[in-house]
């Protein structure tokens, strides 16, 4: 995250991507956080990776009903 709080933006996907739309959700901790995800029935789909910069961590999971969810944090 920056430090007015925001989550940097960009743009993913690519070759062996389906074409979607994700919200991300800004956390303190990912890996905690996708451990409570699939923990209250989510199901693990990528991650935590850190991006490029190195300056942010993220996850994606799938909640019950399968939308696709980002988490995204410092750790």
């Amino acid at each position: 995250m920056s430090s007015d709080g925001s989550i940097p933006g960009g743009v993913g996907g690519g070759a062996g991507y389906p074409t979607q739309s994700i919200f991300y959700v800004g956390v303190v901790d990912v890996a905690a956080a996708l451990a409570a995800a699939e923990k209250l029935g989510g199901t693990h789909v990528m991650g935590p990776e850190g991006n490029p910069s190195g300056k942010l961590v993220v996850a994606h999971f799938r909640d019950p009903e399968g939308n696709l969810i980002g988490l995204a944090g410092p750790k």
